[in-house]
């Protein structure tokens, strides 16, 4: 019986699919401590003290710096999901944080996108400053709490839902507590665009606003802060001070753009 000839075609891909998995082997097998001692010194997120493998590892603490801002993330463990490489995709399970605060959840990294399955629990309240630039002017303190069941994110595309509270918020600028903050987000579904609306749960400061985020290009929207009226708001206006000064009806407005 002949052979049947395969095609030079399909035979470049047989050869770059065993070359992709041979190498992802070799990655695999590296000791994670080895792959780590060679992330770029200048690179905004540091890893230190790194165990086991690519495959199924620890680093416990994880320092992201923007500029002259440093914030410890804590231990980052993660899982490899080996049934993900038949979706063409490299996938994990991950828990990030320290004692009490953490998040866990699932991403998958395809050719071209990132997903995001099941993100959940809470952060310290200071990354929300390395995450936008108006919050980071209050200093904010507190925590975060993420609840987003998927979350698909490519070059131009985004789609999914979610929601982000700040519980217990606080400004290392004001001894008064600030409240209880929720923004909700939930993409078009052709994946353009993201909406993010801002609301007040309950406390004495409110803060309102509504964003959208065009992926590929920019994340636009207004921010609107009002302190208690009379007596009961002085104690945040050095605060709010610091971000312009109020309108008519006493309301801080901060309109921002973000590339």
């Amino acid at each position: 019986m002949n052979a049947v000839p395969v095609q030079p075609r399909l035979r470049g891909k047989l050869i770059a699919a065993g070359l992709f998995f041979y190498l992802l082997f070799l990655t695999l097998q590296t000791p994670l401590a080895w792959l780590v001692a060679r992330v770029p010194a200048e690179s905004p997120i540091q890893l230190h003290q790194a165990s086991g493998f690519a495959w199924n590892g620890s680093v416990r603490k994880v320092i992201w710096q923007a500029e002259s801002d440093r914030i410890d993330l804590g231990r980052l463990d993660w899982q490899w999901r080996p049934g993900e490489l038949l979706d063409g995709r490299i996938g994990f399970d991950f828990q990030l944080g320290r004692a009490v605060s953490t998040i866990h959840g699932s991403a998958m990294l395809g050719r071209n996108n990132l997903v995001l399955n099941n993100l959940r629990g809470s952060v310290d309240a200071a990354l929300l400053g390395f995450v936008s630039r108006p919050l980071s002017l209050l200093q904010p303190q507190g925590n975060v709490l993420l609840d987003v069941d998927s979350l698909s994110l490519t070059r131009k595309r985004i789609h999914g839902s979610g929601r982000v509270d700040w519980q217990n918020a606080k400004s290392a600028l004001v001894a008064a507590p600030l409240g209880d903050y929720r923004a909700k987000f939930n993409a078009d579904p052709d994946g353009r665009r993201m909406l993010i609306d801002v609301q007040t749960l309950q406390g004495p400061l409110s803060m309102n606003g509504n964003a959208e985020y065009l992926p590929g290009k920019e994340l636009r929207g207004t921010l609107r802060l009002t302190p208690p009226p009379a007596e009961g708001g002085q104690i945040y206006r050095p605060l709010l001070s610091l971000l312009g000064r109020p309108d008519a009806n006493g309301t801080w407005v901060l309109v921002f753009t973000q590339r």
